[in-house]
């Protein structure tokens, strides 16, 4: 899919959301969830180095939204923003994660049931490029649009930061 066929149909999926004034991922996750007709609970995780950053993982009683705990609280909101990007469109996911990861991830519950009801350690990359631009998208709407410029809440590193992400969400090499 071309990047502006792929972000016009993104901007769709956005609007059609009801998302909560002003902006707070937890309150957009409570709309999600009694949409679904089940709670997602967001969960910081320290995940191991070199593995993904975060994971989406439904359950037949709840879905749980796993992200990288020792980051920004701008690179956690792009990570969930991701996860729910996937959630949101409906992905389905390509392969299942291993018994190990699964223990770690979710050790309470039987690796079995997390391998059959999870399925996610690679989307599509078709999903994986819907999933970032939904997540940018988010973003954006979490940051009121104004990227940039005097009035901004982030500190000068964080803007440069988020203007790369935002750059890199709009302007792929794909």
């Amino acid at each position: 899919m071309k990047l502006h066929r792929l972000r016009k149909r993104c901007e769709r999926i956005v609007a059609e959301l009801e998302i909560p004034e002003p902006f707070e991922i937890r309150k957009l996750c409570d709309v999600l969830g009694e949409r679904r007709g089940r709670p997602i609970h967001l969960m910081p995780i320290r995940l191991p180095a070199h593995s993904v950053c975060g994971m989406f993982v439904p359950t037949g009683e709840f879905d749980a939204i796993f992200f990288e705990q020792d980051t920004s609280p701008l690179h956690q909101l792009l990570i969930i923003g991701h996860e729910l990007g996937h959630l949101i469109a409906g992905h389905q996911a390509t392969e299942i994660l291993d018994e190990n990861a699964s223990r770690l991830l979710l050790p309470d519950l039987d690796p079995q049931l997390v391998r059959r009801s999870l399925g996610r350690s690679n989307y599509a990359a078709a999903e994986e490029r819907e999933a970032e631009m939904i997540g940018s998208l988010l973003l954006r709407r979490a940051r009121g649009v104004r990227d940039e410029g005097p009035d901004s809440p982030l500190d000068s590193g964080q803007a440069e930061l988020y203007g790369r992400l935002r750059h890199s969400l709009e302007h792929p090499d794909w």
